[in-house]
């Protein structure tokens, strides 16, 4: 039975805790798979001899976590479901953790520099050839999008979508959860620029290029040029935006970019 799955709950950790901490468990054990559904909010109140207000509590930390999703209404397709799984929760807690560990920018880039260049190099051997088409027409059509913030959603689509045709079900999820935690920086900086149009043309340049590489299959040409393209891109845009500056920047990271001062 379903509610069997949950184990006996345990003392002394707050009720919402424990009900979290049950729900992780019988995932783990496989017990819960994507799209079964939880017992009711007073099932598991009863089971776990807490409020009903203490599993609301937990069910929707949950649901801030991208473990579940609440489908509303009555009758037997209501109540809470195990998500299929998306960056939300990810992207959630890291952008939580890099605001409040108040961590350096450089230490995100260098991270994902890192996994952009496994995944150009993987969707290069692995795509295929369609989806390498979809990459290439994805960076042409980038050029249709002038406006700054339109266009940096276009751009964290293009790279989450290299990454998605990796292979490696994890990129995608670090990939977008990466993105999102730099995504307020990123816009403050495409503001500040004093040249959008030149930068934007520029980009749009870099993208096919590094399309094209991949349709060719050449993962190492496109992982230099992926390479290139982020450290020119924050070397540009963000050197002098705080809290980012050159200064700070890892030993030999913006060798050979040309760093736009104030």
């Amino acid at each position: 039975m379903l509610m069997e799955s949950f184990g006996t709950p345990d003392k002394p950790r707050r009720a919402f805790e424990d009900i979290i901490a049950h729900v992780r468990e019988a995932v783990v054990a496989g017990h819960l798979s994507i799209g079964d559904r939880l017992p009711h909010e007073r099932e598991l109140a009863e089971r776990f001899g807490v409020s009903r207000q203490s599993v609301r509590e937990a069910l929707r930390m949950l649901e801030g976590f991208g473990v579940l999703t609440a489908r509303r209404g009555v009758g037997p397709e209501s109540g809470w479901i195990v998500a299929s799984g998306t960056a939300s929760g990810l992207s959630v807690m890291l952008d939580l953790h890099t605001s409040l560990q108040r961590t350096s920018l450089w230490d995100i880039l260098e991270i994902r520099e890192s996994l952009e260049m496994l995944s150009v190099r993987s969707a290069a051997a692995r795509a295929s050839v369609e989806e390498k088409a979809a990459l290439v027409a994805a960076a042409r059509s980038m050029d249709d999008v002038h406006e700054a913030g339109a266009f940096l959603r276009c751009d964290t689509e293009f790279h989450v979508s290299i990454a998605r045709r990796s292979g490696n079900s994890l990129a995608p999820l670090f990939m977008e959860a990466i993105r999102d935690a730099m995504s307020r920086v990123m816009l403050a900086a495409s503001r500040a620029l004093p040249d959008w149009a030149a930068e934007r043309e520029l980009l749009v340049h870099e993208h096919l290029d590094i399309a094209t590489l991949i349709a060719r299959g050449d993962g190492d040409a496109a992982a230099v040029a992926l390479s290139r393209h982020i450290r020119g891109f924050y070397g540009r845009w963000l050197a002098d935006v705080s809290p980012l500056t050159a200064a700070d920047a890892p030993p030999g990271f913006l060798k050979g970019i040309s760093v736009r001062t104030p």
